[in-house]
């Protein structure tokens, strides 16, 4: 059976780090991410804004003086 392709836009440092990991660790790809959606779904705004800043902070790396 052949993936879904996606309609969206995922930086490939994001999905590399996501591949990574969850060879990494063992774990089943599309359950982590149905994971991740329920906890940013049951987040209060201010902890939705706290993941968003932490996404752009990690898509940007480390700012460079």
């Amino acid at each position: 059976m052949e993936k879904p392709k996606r309609s969206y836009y995922l930086p490939g440092k994001l999905v590399s780090a996501f591949d990574k990991e969850c060879s990494k660790s063992g774990y089943v790809k599309e359950k982590v991410v149905a994971a991740a959606m329920l906890s940013f779904l049951d987040s209060n705004p201010d902890t939705r804004s706290k993941m968003f800043d932490r996404l752009d902070s990690f898509l940007r790396g480390k700012k460079k003086s």
